[in-house]
């Protein structure tokens, strides 16, 4: 939670709202602390074990729900 322009607390169960096409213009900033973790990927035909990951990014605009 920012406030105040300062970080006051860490949210718990918020949901990001919005599109990739339009989050993706509103990135101003990526640090170079990739972290990287073991996934997977599914669908019908089963899944299979994946790397994913990505570092910190500075979003300037995007809707936050949930309670």
């Amino acid at each position: 939670m920012i406030e105040n322009g300062k970080i006051t607390k860490p949210l718990k169960g918020a949901t990001l709202i919005g599109t990739a096409k339009d989050i993706m213009n509103q990135i101003s900033m990526c640090s170079q602390d990739l972290g990287l973790a073991p996934g997977f990927c599914g669908s019908v035909s089963g899944s299979i074990y994946v790397t994913v990951g990505q570092p910190h990014l500075k979003v300037d605009g995007i809707t936050v729900g949930g309670r």
